[in-house]
């Protein structure tokens, strides 16, 4: 009988760890699993299935919910007490004992390795896929947390959230990371190296594909969330600025919808009619919006991978990157695009460069659509899932 799948995954409403746990959703079912998505539902996007402080108190107690994800998966948001505390999102109740007892083999997926706490501290064999050790995930985001919440987190959650990872890469688990940088990163937290292989999210060449014709010069584009601290976009907005003052006529098209210190940032900065919002696309709706751009950028902080630059390498797109980790392995300075400090003038420096020179522009988008088809493809995301499968259960999955 085949081996029913439970993924243990972040809440499935956007970003990285979504798109990677749908591929790997997919993929076992079409080899003939069954899989359900299971995830820890917050206090934010699941106000009724969790019980903070202040109603635990009066009774209120942690529900789950079953439903679907990514169209037709069936899927589980299971509650917890405490929410505030984050870290009780990886304790594992009897909720979520049950729903991983009816399950025969278990991956944790997500940006780092917390939600494998769930499955480690239950001693269950499985694999788990992540992009990043808890600290590097958690810096940014820390910084941009209001005096009284930074002081906690610093103080409560963080030490606990340690605690936890230190106990996951001693444990049962098998990791798979997204790139060399999370590997060697999670390795130097504790990790031991013979318990990690490589397997970075795949990109599907026949999906996206490079246009028909050259796209207008000087349209830079950018994908993510555009709240997350980690992804930068002030410095962004300071490097559409210095273009503008060189007399560059660029374009900044970004996916997703501003907030208020952006819009704010973009007026005090001069360049709000150079800001094109695209919106929350569809997966559909992402193929051409790679096809429109001259030059992707990403100006992180910090990044496990980001599969919007591989999206868009294969698109065709030279890449911009500062040196943030996951896309060092695919941005191939002078080659399938450029590698920046975390500099404004920088930044602007490598496009320019490429917008400027459509020969060059040319060739590292071509050199790009290579990269992604050759190192990652979904067939090779296949075989190295197979291989970490037997490494775990000693079967082929």
């Amino acid at each position: 009988m085949t081996a029913s799948v439970l993924i243990v995954t972040i809440p499935p409403l956007g970003g990285g760890v979504p798109d990677k746990t749908r591929i790997l959703a997919r993929h076992l079912r079409d080899i003939g699993h069954p899989v359900t998505v299971a995830h820890y539902a917050t206090l934010t996007d699941y106000p009724d299935l969790v019980a903070p402080c202040w109603q635990w108190v009066r009774g209120k107690r942690p529900a789950l919910r079953r439903g679907e994800c990514f169209g037709d998966v069936p899927c589980i948001a299971v509650g917890c007490a405490l929410p505030e505390l984050e870290f009780t999102y990886y304790l594992p109740s009897a909720q979520w004992r049950d729903v991983i007892a009816a399950h025969d083999r278990h991956i944790a997926v997500g940006g780092t390795v917390m939600v494998s706490h769930l499955l480690t501290t239950l001693g269950i064999p499985h694999l788990v896929w992540c992009a990043s050790t808890m600290t590097a995930d958690r810096i940014d985001r820390r910084r941009a947390m209001p005096a009284a919440r930074r002081v906690f987190d610093r103080m409560v959650v963080g030490p606990a959230q340690r605690r936890m990872e230190k106990r996951i890469l001693a444990g049962p688990a098998r990791f798979m990371t997204v790139s060399s940088y999370a590997r060697r990163t999670l390795v130097a937290a504790g990790g031991n190296d013979d318990c990690f292989t490589t397997l970075p999210v795949p990109v599907d060449p026949a999906r996206f594909t490079p246009p028909d014709r050259e796209p207008r010069s000087g349209v830079i584009g950018f994908a993510g969330r555009p709240n997350d601290p980690r992804k930068n976009l002030p410095m962004l907005f300071d490097a559409v600025r210095i273009l503008r003052d060189r007399g560059n006529n660029v374009e900044l098209h970004l996916t997703g919808e501003a907030n208020g210190d952006l819009d704010r940032a973009a007026k005090a900065l001069e360049i709000a009619d150079r800001i094109h919002w695209q919106g929350w696309l569809p997966d559909d709706g992402l193929p051409d919006f790679f096809r429109s751009l001259d030059v992707f950028v990403i100006p992180s902080f910090q990044e496990g991978l980001n599969i919007a630059g591989l999206q868009a390498m294969a698109s065709g797109v030279p890449v911009v990157s500062t040196r943030c980790g996951g896309p060092e392995d695919y941005v191939i300075d002078g080659e399938t695009g450029f590698l920046t400090d975390i500099d404004a003038g920088n930044l602007a420096d490598a496009v320019e460069r490429l917008t400027g020179d459509r020969q060059l522009r040319s060739a590292l988008g071509a050199n790009a659509r290579r990269v992604a088809e050759n190192d990652y493809s979904l067939e090779g995301f296949h075989r190295g899932l197979a291989t970490a499968w037997q490494d775990v259960w000693q079967e082929q999955p």
